[in-house]
């Protein structure tokens, strides 16, 4: 369940104390992580097409009629699929891979559209008759935008009732976002210390003593109630926080990181 779990770890320039914080799920399709998840990722995505000047949105659609029969049902799977081949047609002519951010996108009508952010101008003549000769459909487009309202042009495929009838569309594990190579959405986290707790945070908050820092978090399925999820706080480590584990040694385990942070 979103929430149920938690994480505790040393916290960095802070000798001696720990942080715990509510696990929540991360996932698109949940109601509580959908909103922040979708924001930081807009976010994301604004910093990296402005680090690679990706001034340029690409619509590509499919047609109905040109859906070969193993993909009925799976239109995701068929644009992703034409999408490869047509970055081979893009590297051909243009003599290098193109870095690119796309977004997936289903229809009312339960096919899948592409929306990507690419940094190289391509002809719309060009555009259209490459991707209708590989099996996409006639309806392309390709504009130019402020690489500084990117969130902005991406904000409608990515709230409300878009993003809603995507992810009921979507099967299960399968991606919304699509990225080259060259661009990485989210790097490798470092290695902090921090352990995965299968306790509530609350039980974690009710066996320190004097914790600091306490925060909570608004979530919609608490706001009818007008109620907060506990979701962070700080204290020195005990052994019922720690998960019945020896303080002393995870303090020794975590020394390493409290003298890193301090150089």
């Amino acid at each position: 369940m979103c929430g149920g779990y938690s994480v505790s770890g040393p916290l960095k320039g802070q000798l001696g104390k720990f942080g715990y914080q509510c696990l929540f799920c991360g996932s698109y399709r949940c109601n509580r992580c959908r909103k922040p998840k979708l924001k930081k990722v807009r976010e994301r995505i604004s910093v990296i097409a402005e680090k690679h000047r990706l001034q340029r949105m690409v619509t590509l659609t499919l047609d109905p009629k040109k859906i070969k029969p193993g993909y009925r049902g799976r239109t995701d799977r068929y644009i992703r699929e034409l999408w490869r081949m047509m970055r081979v047609l893009l590297s051909r002519k243009f003599g290098k891979s193109l870095p690119f951010v796309g977004v997936l996108e289903f229809q009312k009508n339960g096919n899948a559209h592409l929306h990507l952010l690419v940094g190289q101008y391509i002809p719309q003549a060009w555009l259209s008759y490459a991707w209708q000769s590989i099996g996409g459909g006639r309806h392309v487009d390709i504009r130019f935008v402020d690489v500084h309202r990117v969130a902005a042009y991406l904000t409608k495929y990515l709230a409300g009732d878009k993003i809603e009838n995507t992810l009921r569309l979507l099967p299960p594990r399968a991606r919304i976002f699509t990225t080259s190579r060259s661009i990485v959405l989210w790097g490798k986290k470092e290695k902090s210390g921090w352990r995965l707790r299968r306790v509530d945070i609350g039980v974690l908050f009710d066996a320190v003593e004097n914790p600091s820092n306490v925060r909570f978090k608004a979530v919609e399925d608490l706001k009818p109630f007008g109620l907060e999820l506990l979701s962070y706080f700080e204290s020195p480590p005990c052994e019922a926080a720690c998960g019945q584990r020896d303080v002393l040694r995870v303090l020794r385990e975590a020394l390493p990181i409290w003298k890193a942070a301090s150089r």
